[in-house]
């Protein structure tokens, strides 16, 4: 079993479309939210593997739990290689701006660049530090209180976790912004 692998967006993109077909040879279908590395590999050009797909599962756990073993097994995979570990980090509100990406048997819903710099911004770690490069220069963040605001508008009053202090979100971003 590969303990790290490195999946491309080619790679990320075969991988769902199995469990996809995994899903409708069963009669199934389900739904994901896919955030993190794989939601940056899928959307950008800047960003060219991830080591897991991190999504929220908006479907029958085991249904899809299923199908993600299946593919790993298939493929030498860690069984974790879809996860459910972002979940705590969500935005609560709707992404209404998350890009779709229609399969047989799966339907996924890509993070959209606001939905992403938020939760990056929140998780704060030293490897979401290029994400955030990329992201500010997307979303033209030219100053630390802009990536606060725009985290803010997107979390609103309901973080999903303790909500940082906006002092250690401004510091962050002036690190983000001085990297670039």
């Amino acid at each position: 079993m590969s303990p790290d692998p490195a999946l491309s967006r080619e790679d990320v993109h075969r991988l769902l479309t199995e469990v996809g077909a995994f899903l409708q040879v069963r009669g199934w279908t389900a739904t994901v939210y896919v955030a993190g590395g794989a939601a940056m590999t899928l959307l950008f050009d800047g960003r060219a593997s991830t080591r897991d797909i991190d999504a929220v599962f908006r479907s029958d756990r085991g249904q899809l739990t299923a199908a993600v073993r299946e593919v790993a097994t298939r493929h030498d995979l860690p069984f974790e290689w879809l996860n459910d570990r972002v979940a705590p980090l969500v935005p609560s509100a709707p992404d209404t701006r998350a890009t779709e990406i229609v399969l047989p048997g799966l339907h996924v819903l890509v993070s959209s660049e606001r939905h992403l710099l938020a939760m990056k911004m929140l998780a704060g770690r030293d490897r979401d530090v290029p994400d955030l490069r990329l992201l500010f220069a997307r979303l033209g963040i030219t100053s630390p209180a802009q990536a606060v605001t725009m985290t803010e508008e997107v979390f609103g009053t309901t973080y999903p976790v303790d909500r940082p202090p906006v002092d250690y979100l401004e510091a962050l971003a002036a690190d983000v912004l001085d990297g670039m």
